[in-house]
């Protein structure tokens, strides 16, 4: 069934800023795909897993969190910004 744009970018923008946040919180401890998709459930927010593991990809690759495999299983953490490094200009 299709939803509309606005209820698609509400879905969207309330789990990831839940997740963006609740990792900022908790730098030091990486969170499996089930820790996580608990904590968006906890909130009322139902995404399947798939849905989670496409979102926490997406973050990944922009930079936001990182993940590791360990012992077959995937954790992901906030990744720290050591800081701005501005771009170099072009000769």
């Amino acid at each position: 069934m299709p939803i509309t744009s606005s209820d698609y970018e509400k879905r969207s923008g309330e789990a990831g800023a839940l997740l963006k946040e609740f990792l900022r919180f908790h730098p030091y401890v990486a969170y499996t795909l089930d820790d996580l998709l608990e904590v968006l459930t906890s909130n009322d927010i139902n995404l399947s897993k798939e849905e989670l593991e496409s979102f926490l990809f997406s973050l990944e690759y922009a930079g936001r969190i990182e993940s590791k495999i360990v012992d077959g299983v995937s954790y992901y953490r906030h990744k720290k910004v050591l800081g701005f490094m501005p771009m170099k200009k072009i000769k």
